[in-house]
């Protein structure tokens, strides 16, 4: 009895750890909300305190570098895969540089694997956006070459290395209408929090049929028992 109720305790603590995590990513996904309305802020060469400021509307000014434009591929917009393209900027009058995730471009259908031109002003530019996490890394058996142009990963340091610059370590994730063909519908941040309250309704009920077998097992030995004492009275 003993080992079942610790099972018991067991399931239940996590199912309220899977609840915790559920309430944590509500608070977050509230908090993101907030920075979200946030006014603009400058984007300069000292950078910003990411934790204070993930997904906060900023503004980067700077020049971009068209050569050293990345593409992400397989990356899906409405079932459709196509390709991320990240460029970087080099913010005004500084040797420091931000990645900009421009946007998403589709693939050409006569030939998927071919990247889309993709048109880049020259000169200063205002870039509007939000400040974000780097992409996330994808599970590749190949490794990309540090240069490659069409790529499953990025890796700011990486990047930021090969190419001897000074990269912030996020990126700007852009918004707009921009004259470049890019899709910006970003999807909101993936939380999770359902995945969390269906382990939580996992753990409870298995919590639940534990306790039910637990009761039915000890009643039955109880009644055996009963019975036993009965038939030896006999």
């Amino acid at each position: 009895m003993i080992g079942g109720l610790l099972v018991i305790a067991l399931l239940a603590r996590l199912g309220v750890w899977q609840l915790d995590r559920a309430h944590y990513k509500q608070a977050l996904a509230a908090r993101i909300a907030s920075r979200e309305s946030m006014p603009p802020q400058a984007l300069g060469p000292q950078g910003l305190d990411f934790a204070r400021s993930e997904w906060r509307p900023v503004v980067a000014r700077g020049q971009w570098a068209p050569q050293w434009t990345v593409y992400l591929q397989n990356r899906q917009y409405r079932g459709v895969s196509g390709f991320w393209v990240l460029t970087p900027l080099r913010l005004q009058s500084s040797d420091t540089w931000v990645m900009v995730l421009r946007g998403w471009a589709a693939p050409d259908v006569h030939a998927p694997m071919l990247v889309p031109p993709v048109p880049t002003p020259s000169g200063t530019v205002d870039v509007h956006g939000r400040l974000a996490p780097a992409p996330s890394q994808w599970l590749s058996f190949q490794k990309d070459p540090p240069g490659a142009v069409v790529r499953q990963n990025v890796q700011l340091g990486q990047f930021a290395d090969y190419h001897h610059i000074r990269l912030l370590p996020y990126v700007v994730q852009q918004v707009g209408t921009a004259r470049d063909g890019l899709v910006r519908d970003w999807p909101a941040p993936a939380l999770g929090m359902q995945t969390n309250y269906g382990y939580a309704f996992q753990w409870f009920a298995m919590s639940v049929t534990c306790i039910g077998l637990l009761v039915f097992f000890t009643l039955r030995t109880l009644r055996r028992r009963r019975q036993g004492a009965q038939g030896a009275r006999a």
